[in-house]
C-alpha cells in the first residue's frame, strides 16, 4: 500500500507538471519566447560552422579560423611548376618584352625558412605568378625579382641561386647590381644599418619603405608598361590573375572616363580623366572591409538602430492587434508577445546582424569600386603616370626619422594629389606570410588575411580563367590555355 500511494503521488506531480507546462504553452508570450530560443539556438549552430574564419565575427575560431583551403591547393601548384621548371625537359612559357602592359615585381627577403622546414616563401609566390599562366598571359606580364637583402643578397637569401638556375622571370636583381656606382657605398651602408637593427620596428619600416619605392622605381626605369605591380613574397596568387587583372585595369580606365564619377573637390579625382587614380588593390585584408564597429552592441549604434526598429513594430503589432487582424490571429498577440518581439528579438538580431561579420553576411559583389580605406601592399597595381612621383616620396619618406607604413603613405600621397584607390573583388591574392620581415607579431601576420580567397573553386576558376583570357586575347589564345588545362 505504501509502494502503490508513493506511485500515486509521483503520477500526480508529474501529471501536475504536464498539465503545468501544458497550461504555459497556451500563452502567447511563452512560446514567442520559444521560438526566439530556438531560433537563435540553430543560427548560433549555424554561425559556428559556416562563419568561423571571419576574424570580425563572435563565431571566429582561433583554432582553425586561419584554415587554408584554396590557398593551400594553389601553393602546390606553385611549387610543382617550380620543379617542373628546374626539369630540362619541360616546356617554358618564354619570357616578356619591356613593352608588356604589366611590369610586376616581387620584392623578397631572406627568412632563413629552411630553420622551420619550409621553403623561402617568394618560391610559392612566383610560382602562383607563373603556374597555369597561358602563353599570353606570360607575354602581357614582365616579370621582375627583387632580392632587397643588404649587402649580400646571395649570401642572405635561399632562394637567389635557384631563381638564377631556373630563369624563369625577366630580371632579377639586388641592390649590389643595380645602385649607381656613385651613390653605391653610401646607400648600402645606410640600408644594411636599417636591415641589421632587427630588433627595432621602425627601422625595419624605414627599410621596407625604400625597397618598395626602389622596386617601382625600377620597373619605370626598365620597362614602358602602363601598369606597375608591386608584390610581397608570402602571397599566394589565384589561377587566372594576370588576365582578371587586365580585365580590370580596362573596367578602370573606363570607371575613370565617367563625367559624373566625382565632383572636384580637395582631395577628390577630378571627374572625366583618365589617370586619375593612383592604384588598384588586388589584395584586402578582411579586418579593413568589417563593420566599423566591430562586435559590440554599441558599436554599430545597434541600440539607435533597435530602437527605430521597435517603436514602429510595436505601434504596428499594437494597431494592427485592435483594428486590422482577424480575432483568430489578434489572440495569439498578447502585451508579452509584442515585449518579446519588441523589446528582445529586434535588438538581438540587429546585434547577431552585425556581431556575425560583415565578410560572413555580406561578401563584397564581384568587381571594382573606388574606395578610401584598405589595408597592406601584399598585391598592388599602380598606375605609370604617377608611379615615379610616388616612388620618390615613399624613398624619402625612408630616409625621414618619423617613417610610416607603405600602405598608410601611399594612401597619404594619393589624397593629397586628388587620385583616386580603387579594389577589385573578389581578392586575386592571399596572405600566407608568418615569419615576417618587419617583426610583426605571429598574431598580427595571421590576421592579414582574407576569406573570400579561400572559397575559390580551383574548376569554376580554371573556367573563368578561360572566359578572361578569351576576353582580353581572343579566341586563340583562350583554345591554348584550354589545351594546356587538360594536358
Amino acid at each position: 500500500m505504501i509502494l502503490r500511494s508513493r506511485h500515486l503521488g509521483a503520477f500526480a506531480k508529474s501529471n501536475k507538471l504536464t498539465s503545468g507546462i501544458e497550461q504555459a504553452l497556451t500563452k502567447p508570450g511563452i512560446r514567442a519566447a520559444l521560438v526566439l530560443f530556438t531560433v537563435v539556438s540553430l543560427y548560433t549552430l549555424y554561425g559556428f560552422s559556416f562563419f568561423y574564419q571571419d576574424p570580425l565575427s563572435i563565431f571566429f575560431s582561433t583554432e582553425h579560423g586561419y584554415d587554408r583551403f584554396y590557398s593551400q591547393t594553389r601553393e602546390v601548384e606553385a611549387l610543382s611548376y617550380l620543379n617542373d621548371a628546374a626539369r630540362s625537359d619541360t616546356p617554358q612559357l618564354g619570357k616578356a618584352s619591356a613593352n608588356a602592359p604589366i611590369c610586376a615585381t616581387f620584392i623578397t627577403v631572406g627568412r632563413n625558412m629552411s630553420t622551420a622546414g619550409r621553403r623561402e616563401y617568394v618560391d610559392a609566390a612566383v610560382g602562383s605568378a607563373l603556374a597555369k599562366m597561358s602563353p599570353a598571359e606570360r607575354s602581357a606580364v614582365h616579370l621582375k625579382v627583387f632580392f632587397a637583402d643588404v649587402p649580400d643578397a646571395a649570401a642572405a637569401h635561399e632562394s637567389y641561386r635557384e631563381f638564377r638556375n631556373l630563369n624563369i622571370v625577366d630580371e632579377m636583381y639586388t641592390y649590389d647590381n643595380t645602385l649607381p656606382e656613385l651613390v653605391k657605398d653610401q646607400r648600402l651602408e645606410v640600408l644594411e644599418m636599417l636591415a641589421s637593427d632587427r630588433e627595432n620596428k621602425h627601422s625595419m619600416e624605414r627599410k621596407s619603405l625604400y625597397d618598395y619605392g626602389y622596386a617601382i622605381d625600377r620597373c619605370v626605369a626598365t620597362t614602358n608598361a602602363s601598369y606597375i605591380a608591386i608584390f610581397e613574397d608570402d602571397i599566394i596568387l589565384a589561377d587566372g590573375w594576370a588576365a582578371r587583372t587586365l580585365k580590370h585595369l580596362k573596367n578602370v580606365g573606363e570607371m575613370m572616363q565617367e563625367p559624373e564619377r566625382k565632383k572636384p573637390t580637395k582631395g577628390v579625382p577630378k571627374p572625366g580623366e583618365v589617370n586619375d587614380w593612383i592604384y588598384l588593390r588586388l589584395f584586402n585584408q578582411d579586418r579593413s572591409v568589417g563593420w566599423a564597429g566591430g562586435t559590440s552592441f554599441k558599436g554599430n549604434n545597434a541600440h539607435i538602430i533597435s530602437v527605430a526598429v521597435a517603436i514602429p513594430l510595436f505601434v504596428l503589432l499594437i494597431v494592427g492587434r485592435r483594428w486590422f487582424l482577424p480575432r483568430s490571429v489578434a489572440r495569439h498577440i498578447d502585451g508579452w508577445t509584442i515585449l518579446v518581439v519588441c523589446g528582445l528579438a529586434v535588438p538581438l538580431c540587429i546585434w547577431l546582424f552585425f556581431a556575425s561579420g560583415k565578410a560572413s553576411l555580406v561578401p563584397n559583389f564581384p568587381g571594382v569600386r573606388e574606395e578610401w580605406f584598405g589595408c597592406c601592399n601584399q598585391a598592388v597595381v599602380y598606375n605609370r603616370e604617377h608611379a615615379s612621383k610616388l616612388s620618390t616620396f615613399l624613398m624619402r619618406r625612408s630616409r625621414d626619422k618619423k617613417g610610416g607604413r607603405g600602405d598608410m603613405l601611399s594612401k597619404d600621397f594619393a589624397f593629397d594629389h586628388g587620385l583616386s584607390r580603387l579594389t577589385a573583388y573578389p581578392m586575386l591574392a592571399q596572405h600566407v606570410g608568418i615569419v615576417s620581415a618587419t617583426n610583426t607579431t605571429h598574431e598580427e601576420a595571421q590576421q592579414i588575411w582574407n576569406l573570400a580567397f579561400e572559397h575559390y573553386k580551383p574548376r569554376r576558376l580554371a573556367a573563368q580563367h578561360v572566359r578572361d583570357v578569351r576576353e582580353m586575347f581572343g579566341e586563340e589564345a583562350a583554345q591554348e590555355l584550354l589545351m594546356m588545362q587538360r594536358t
